[in-house]
């Protein structure tokens, strides 16, 4: 999770109670997936679509994001 304080990614293992906790103190929560996961190419921001996605999954996910109104996928 980012720290509102520091800006820096802290690693923390919460249940999703503490993470909710968290994140109305300001923190901000960042998923990262697995090697192997399904998706690849996470940017720092928790996002997908990095470097190492493929062109069909961007795809996937443009026409989510042009489908679902309020969707905040960046790609």
């Amino acid at each position: 999770m980012i720290n509102p304080d520091t800006s820096e990614v802290e690693s923390h293992m919460v249940t999703i109670a503490d993470m909710q906790a968290l994140k109305t103190q300001g923190f901000i929560p960042v998923f990262e997936s697995g090697v192997g996961g399904i998706i690849s190419g996470r940017d720092h921001a928790g996002m997908g679509g990095g470097h190492g996605t493929s062109e069909g999954w961007k795809d996937v996910l443009r026409n989510i994001k042009h489908n679902v109104a309020g969707s905040d996928i960046d790609i």
